[in-house]
């Protein structure tokens, strides 16, 4: 064939591929319905007819099943709501353990150290403390597979199983090895996560979730700190990603009277609009009370830190809350799955919407809030003002919302290879701790100690600029501090130093120093010109 002839050919066969692929287009054009709304049994016939067209002739093969599964993920993406999502078995089985807080195992945090799994600590009351299982055990082997180069993930899903069923360890301390078969049980992780009498009698709790025991836990914490002598509260949600609406109500209503509105949730269906208020009593009425936020708070949380603003019950401080004000039906679908559907948006007793954003009905985009000096203005049961628009807004808005360049410099120089730097710091960490160098978890990380984690980071072959390394100080000397912490008096320990060294924490313990009566907070926090103002965007989420 020559040349000519090639071309030839070339150009019929291309215009024929042309012609075939405006024909399919117009024999598709050609049923769909020309300026007219689409009616429901013409969409169905649309979507089965390019279900059935891709089956045929997609260059890839793909089943019905894939292709049904597949349109119902992309229809539910299109919709532009982060929050709605159609839930697999596997994906609805993981969301209930997070709204229960519990799911089925053997109780132990772990992480990788020298690219082995590694236990942080047992759970109290769990399986593994049972067992006698320690801090910096290291895990060699699950059920008959080694953990070397294994991820957290890969461990933490083959120490879950069936409740009642049995996973073989074998563990290393100190040279020894250790065969041990564990039962997993029912694990339950508990909210209130931090619990403590600081300075001056002031309680401080941290709420890290709302999970179906979180109204409990609190109750009985916040009374037992009563009875150790606090004369006064703060109660962190600060990166509480939130969840079950009830309990965010039932938080809510433990420090509000009986008739006071918690929260209302307004959507397209009657059954979505409701208003909760308080039922009874609230519980501890003399306790002065502060709230903290950042931007990871979201959801339940900000129903409470909302609600107990609106009515002048606590004072909030810390940065914006994250704005993730709507509601989520779950309902289940055919073979164990679910779509949770976004179906309400919840407003604050003053009726500020806590939504940042939110669909606009039919287009699949979404709705910024306003700017800052254009956000509505509330008022408060005493008349104080509070800003509207999404998110909640601290009565006084302070600590960092961007990490710090020298932070910034010092992740970039690790890069990837932060699990060496992990390695480093917990060789690093136990070395300070063997040598008797800290006494509580208090101890103050010194310039030698510092030098010694950077000899340890070389060794390990982790080499970073000194200019950078040195600019770093207080987010290497924060993390060293952490890890010195756990490895020598436990989590509770380095729970306990995180706590005295936030400085959000040192204001609340400030503005509550000497206070006795809730309103006696409100005056000092009126004193010092604290009403809330538009603020910057910081970018926090």
């Amino acid at each position: 064939m020559n040349r000519a002839r090639v071309v030839a050919v070339s150009v019929l066969l291309s215009g024929a591929v042309v012609a075939g692929s405006l024909f399919v287009q117009r024999g598709i054009a050609s049923r769909a319905p020309r300026g007219k709304t689409m009616t429901q049994a013409q969409g169905e016939k649309l979507f089965d007819a390019v279900l059935r067209r891709v089956e045929e002739s997609w260059v890839d093969s793909a089943s019905a099943e894939d292709l049904y599964q597949r349109a119902t993920t992309g229809l539910v993406q299109q919709l532009g709501d982060p929050n709605t999502a159609f839930l697999t078995p596997d994906r609805l089985k993981r969301l209930r353990e997070v709204v229960s807080g519990s799911y089925n195992g053997v109780g132990m945090s772990v992480d990788v150290r020298d690219g082995w799994i590694t236990v942080l600590a047992p759970r109290p009351g769990s399986p593994s403390e049972r067992a006698g299982i320690r801090a910096a055990d290291r895990l060699l082997e699950i059920d008959g597979q080694t953990t070397k180069s294994w991820t957290v993930e890969e461990a933490r899903n083959a120490l879950r199983g069936p409740l009642g069923s049995k996973v073989k360890l074998v563990i290393e301390r100190g040279g020894a090895k250790i065969p041990l078969t564990l039962e997993r049980s029912d694990i339950h992780l508990r909210s209130v996560q931090r619990a403590t009498i600081l300075d001056d009698h002031v309680a401080y709790a941290a709420v890290a979730s709302f999970t179906d025991s979180t109204n409990n836990e609190l109750v009985s914490t916040v009374d037992s700190l009563v009875r150790a002598g606090a004369t006064s509260l703060t109660l962190d949600l600060r990166n509480n990603p939130g969840g079950l609406l009830s309990q965010g109500v039932a938080v809510a209503e433990l420090f509000l009277d009986a008739g006071q509105k918690v929260v209302s949730t307004k959507g397209r269906s009657a059954t979505a609009n409701a208003s909760y208020a308080a039922t009874s009593a609230q519980r501890w009425p003399n306790l002065p009370l502060i709230v903290l936020v950042n931007g990871g708070t979201a959801s339940a949380a900000e129903i409470v830190a909302g609600a107990l603003q609106d009515h002048d019950r606590a004072i909030v401080i810390g940065r914006p809350s994250y704005g993730k004000g709507s509601a989520q039906a779950v309902i289940g679908l055919a073979n164990g799955s679910a779509l949770k559907l976004t179906d309400a948006l919840w407003y604050t007793p003053a009726g500020r919407s806590i939504d940042r954003a939110h669909p606009i009905h039919g287009s699949g985009r979404s709705q910024a809030a306003p700017a800052d000096t254009a956000r509505p203005h509330y008022k408060t049961d005493k008349g104080r003002v509070v800003i509207g628009g999404g998110g909640i807004v601290p009565d006084l808005v302070m600590g960092d919302s961007l990490v710090p360049p020298a932070e910034r410099a010092w992740v970039a120089a690790v890069g990837s290879r932060v699990l060496i730097f992990r390695d480093a710091l917990a060789t690093y960490a136990a070395q300070v701790v063997r040598s008797g160098a800290v006494k509580d978890p208090d101890f103050k990380v010194t310039p030698e100690m510092r030098d010694g984690f950077r000899r340890e980071m070389s060794a390990k072959k982790l080499v970073v600029p000194r200019d950078i390394f040195d600019e770093a100080h207080d987010a290497i000397d924060r993390v060293m501090g952490a890890e010195i912490a756990q490895q020598a008096f436990g989590i509770v320990g380095a729970q306990r130093r995180a706590v005295h060294l936030d400085p959000v924490v040192a204001q609340a313990l400030k503005l509550l120093k000497g206070i006795t009566a809730p309103a006696a907070l409100f005056d000092r926090v009126g004193s010092l010109n604290a009403a809330p103002k538009p603020f910057a965007k910081t970018g926090t989420r």
